[in-house]
């Protein structure tokens, strides 16, 4: 009896430190996007400039793993984000609506503060799946602009309400994602990179 005890004890206190060690759980949300886009001419005189932000959505899993008093939390997601671009010429201007999917991996370092808050940062890596253009309701496939790889970094705050993991980030690009952006026909040599307010829910599972 008092072997059989002692294993029930031990497999508790093994349960309890893993659940402190590791977690992993689904993860969603939304995002306030945008491209901060380098404004220039090109040579039929048309000038491309960023426009309003857009909201996008993103979902997938989360992990947890504890480490030395710190957290390293490395995500999966899909994402799907989009931004606004206005070409104007002497004629007028119009707007063009840029739309991402990507496959997302952030590797967050972490600190939880005062048993419920917490800082993080670090790098996210994507990956393009899908890049289209809208303009006068006729769609244009651009992915081929656009870097299949990138990197980037994020930054933010967050809280762990009972099962519940609540974040809101900031991302910004360490390179840009095109040198040059063509809408139907007209193309435009710039500097575009993606940034993006970003606000999430976890759920824990483990």
């Amino acid at each position: 009896m008092k072997k059989l005890l002692l294993s029930i004890l031990l497999l508790l206190f093994v349960s309890a430190a893993s659940a402190q060690i590791f977690q992993l759980g689904p993860r969603f949300g939304v995002s306030s996007s945008n491209l901060k886009i380098k404004e220039v001419t090109n040579a039929n005189l048309q000038t491309i400039s960023q426009s309003d932000a857009r909201l996008g959505f993103h979902a997938g899993l989360y992990a947890r793993v504890m480490v030395l008093g710190f957290y390293v939390q490395p995500e999966l997601l899909f994402s799907s984000t989009s931004s606004d671009v206005t070409i104007s010429s002497a004629s007028g201007s119009a707007v063009s609506s840029l739309s991402f999917a990507k496959l997302d991996v952030p590797v967050l370092v972490g600190k939880r503060l005062f048993g419920i808050a917490r800082v993080n940062a670090g790098p996210v890596f994507s990956q393009l799946l899908r890049a289209d253009v809208r303009q006068g309701g006729v769609d244009e496939d651009i992915a081929s602009q656009y870097k299949k790889s990138t990197a980037g970094y994020q930054i933010g705050i967050g809280a762990d309400v009972w099962k519940l993991r609540l974040d809101v980030k900031y991302e910004g690009s360490f390179g840009a994602i095109a040198d040059n952006i063509s809408i139907q026909g007209q193309s435009f040599p710039t500097d575009t990179r993606p940034r993006q307010f970003i606000a999430s829910v976890g759920w824990r599972l483990l």
